[in-house]
């Protein structure tokens, strides 16, 4: 079905899209998977846009333009092709409100992406969860700095520290996710022995005051996925509860 025609289905229904998700992926002329994002996360949002190699300047414009609360950027590329107000606009509009991902071996969804399968599990988990959880920031890169040029300035400029450095090592643990649901967690081990390369997330207390967790790792000193979601995974269902309690009472 094509975004006219869902847009036509949902007026008549009564029901408006309350949500604005934006794909970018800068390629540095991969081809065939570069797509993987974008067509992952259309399975959760159909409506979502694609800037595909935007020109310098064309995030600002969009971001200034357009009410966004979902974005995920997908770097592939060694070239640097955003500009000073790209990184600035992205900066302006992340807040602690929103939550955020950032993946230090993202190629995984470019090389095993596309089938319906864990790495399009976990980004449809992640754009999930943005929709139903006031919006949400995901940056994918691999290993610094060769791949993570238009990455790292996203997330500086959003208050993160960067993806630094380079592991080898295949992803050995993981933390417990919403962003796992349905997803084998050990295929996100996507180098299959070959030693690939990838770059290591940032963790802990932020200089823009959120506080990544390390969801997959080759060691506890080498995360790949750090998340910041909100609510914390389990607030939703703490305060269920606490409404199920008062609900309980008035009866």
């Amino acid at each position: 079905m094509n975004k006219i025609a869902i847009l036509a289905l949902l007026a008549a229904t009564g029901v408006a899209s309350a949500h604005e998700t934006l794909v970018i992926t800068y390629d540095g002329g991969f081809g065939g998977g570069v797509n993987n994002v974008y067509n992952a996360v259309l399975g959760a949002d159909p409506m979502a846009e694609h800037l595909y190699n935007p020109a310098p300047g064309a995030v600002a414009a969009y971001l200034a333009s357009e009410d966004v609360d979902n974005l995920f950027i997908f770097d592939i590329t060694t070239s640097n092709m955003m500009s000073s107000a790209d990184a600035a606009a992205v900066g302006a509009w992340y807040d602690s409100s929103k939550s955020a991902v950032i993946d230090g071996r993202s190629y995984g969804v470019y090389f095993n992406g596309g089938s319906g399968g864990d790495e399009d599990r976990y980004i449809q988990n992640t754009a999930n969860w943005f929709m139903n959880n006031g919006g949400g920031m995901w940056i994918g890169t691999d290993h610094e700095p060769d791949w993570t040029v238009n990455g790292n300035q996203y997330l500086v400029a959003a208050g993160f520290t960067p993806i630094i450095g380079l592991e080898n090592g295949p992803a050995t643990g993981w933390n417990a996710s919403p962003l796992w649901d349905g997803v084998v967690v050990s295929s996100l081990d996507w180098s299959g022995g070959s030693a690939w390369t990838v770059g290591h997330t940032p963790v802990g207390l932020q200089p823009n005051g959120v506080t990544l967790s390390n969801i997959l790792y080759s060691g506890p000193g080498d995360p790949m996925i750090s998340t910041y979601l909100v609510p914390a995974p389990g607030a939703a269902g703490a305060l269920a509860l606490v409404g199920l309690a008062a609900l309980r009472r008035r009866r």
